[in-house]
């Protein structure tokens, strides 16, 4: 079974640069991710070398065009853009954002007939531009619940899909669907309708012993409705993987872990587990990204401090899914062709090669990255400034400028089974 695991990158267009991707893949590749969401402008591409870079090591980007429904964007506006894409190897691009959401949509435009058709006016040409350049629509995520119910609005969609003989459009259904929890357990509304066939949009739940698809299992219930109107069974991108609440600023559900989370995505439909019953997504669920990767608002910008705050912002969710996957990485490096050496270190280590650098209360200096250049071009080894996730790797390169790290942090790593390299640095910044 491939890798779910993926994330949302940050919610803004700001953090493409090459600096960033040698930051954030070392980052990606300790957790073992397959899937990143990436926002992508209208007016430019993402670079290049940012996208190849992802591609080449595994991961594979969702390009989301998340402009307004109401904007001005037609498709020749974003023709050259997609065309590039397709060269550089993307294949799955959105557009649009949970149309079914008032604020979605323009002033004074919402309230007019025909919501769904008024959408798949914008949305039709534009997937099928994509579609002309090779790539892979997937049907935007819509919000559960919502100011239109989603359940109603999906159905509705395919239902007129249909009508205008959308052919290549309902052939091969590719669609984001709403993970989040609303603080919900996590079998709540498992089964879909089939099981809780008193739910109605809007109703009282409470009064009618009933669950809705607002929880986890949306998939589910969409999956029912797209095979019910098109004989045609989707594949199922989960966005916001664990939160809460999106629209509320919830990250990731308090009352989960994530260890919880990798298992629900990791493991295989047919596997036999009493603790999982019913929680193990079928095989049409490709791929499940979380959505605790994004900073806050203060802390988006274009600068790499603040990518490190953001790393920082997350670290412990970051650290317990790098370790947990140990487990899912070594049941899959049987089937994949990796030489001896690399399945004994991800078996046995956590981390391959991690690179230490200083940390100082003031910040990062700006040359820091420039100066360890060279071993990162040369290793790939994963970049951070803690000495205990430091110990979890088989090699660690000490970046050890002006004495930031004692003996006895190098003996801690010694006597961790670390094989150590010190590079020391006397008076580098004088």
């Amino acid at each position: 079974m491939n890798n779910r695991i993926g994330f949302h990158y940050f919610a803004d267009t700001d953090h493409y640069k090459s600096t960033d991707l040698t930051l954030w893949l070392n980052e990606f590749q300790q957790m073992k991710i397959s899937w990143l969401v990436l926002q992508s402008p209208i007016t430019h591409g993402i670079p290049e070398e940012f996208i190849k870079g992802l591609i080449k090591n595994g991961v594979t980007p969702i390009i989301h065009f998340d402009f307004p429904i109401y904007s001005s964007v037609k498709p020749d506006d974003i023709k050259v853009i997609l065309s590039a894409y397709a060269r550089w190897g993307i294949k799955y691009v959105i557009f649009y954002n949970s149309p079914n959401l008032k604020r979605s949509w323009a002033e004074g435009t919402w309230s007019q007939s025909d919501l769904v058709d008024r959408f798949l006016d914008r949305y039709i040409p534009l997937a099928e531009l994509a579609m002309s350049y090779g790539l892979i629509p997937v049907f935007p995520p819509l919000q559960p619940g919502g100011d239109y119910w989603d359940t109603t609005f999906l159905k509705k969609t395919f239902l007129l899909l249909q009508q205008r003989k959308a052919i290549a459009l309902i052939s091969g259904i590719n669609i984001a669907v709403s993970a989040q929890t609303f603080n919900k357990p996590l079998d709540w509304g498992m089964g879909g309708e089939a099981v809780w066939q008193a739910s109605k949009p809007y109703s009282n739940l409470e009064a009618e012993d009933s669950q809705d698809q607002m929880g986890m299992h949306t998939w589910k219930w969409y999956t029912d409705i797209i095979q019910s109107v098109t004989r045609t069974t989707p594949k199922i991108f989960l966005f916001w993987y664990g939160a809460s609440n999106v629209l509320e600023g919830g990250l990731l559900d308090s009352s989960l872990s994530i260890e919880k989370l990798i298992d629900m995505a990791q493991m295989d439909p047919s596997t036999s587990d009493p603790e999982m019953e019913g929680l193990i997504f079928d095989e049409n669920v490709i791929a499940c990204n979380l959505w605790i990767l994004n900073s806050s608002a203060e802390e988006s910008s274009d600068n790499s401090t603040d990518l490190l705050k953001a790393i920082n912002h997350s670290d412990q969710a970051i650290n317990t899914i790098k370790n947990h996957q140990v487990k899912y990485a070594s049941q899959n490096s049987i089937q994949n062709d990796y030489q001896v050496a690399r399945k004994v270190a991800d078996w046995v280590y956590a981390i391959d090669h991690y690179l230490l650098l200083p940390r100082y209360d003031w910040g990062t200096p700006e040359y820091l990255f420039d100066r360890v250049r060279p071993i990162i071009r040369q290793f790939m080894p994963t970049i951070g400034f803690s000495l205990s996730e430091a110990s979890l790797a088989r090699k660690v390169t000490i970046w050890n400028e002006n004495n930031a790290f004692s003996e006895k942090d190098i003996l801690f790593l010694n006597q961790a089974g670390c094989e150590v390299d010190e590079q020391v640095i006397t008076d580098f910044n004088k």
